[in-house]
């Protein structure tokens, strides 16, 4: 584990930092005293609410994302 002495701002090099709260994945974010810059030291990937594949968009082939949750059906 890292104490903040040894974390160091990414936007401005400063070591003066604030723990600042967590984000919704759990990781732990910091603030620069000095630029009031945000930022965390590891980053997670969105989760997938699912366990059942996504469907594919047909011109890009990506994952299509989940825009809205009822009780009996998911609309993407």
């Amino acid at each position: 584990m890292m104490n903040n002495s040894t974390l160091s701002c990414p936007k401005c090099g400063s070591t003066s930092l604030y723990k600042n709260c967590h984000d919704k994945y759990g990781n732990q974010q910091f603030l620069c005293k000095l630029c009031h810059h945000s930022f965390k030291l590891s980053h997670s990937h969105k989760r997938k609410k699912f366990p059942f594949p996504y469907p594919k968009c047909t011109s890009c082939g990506k994952s299509i994302q989940i825009y809205k949750v009822h009780r009996s059906f998911v609309v993407f």
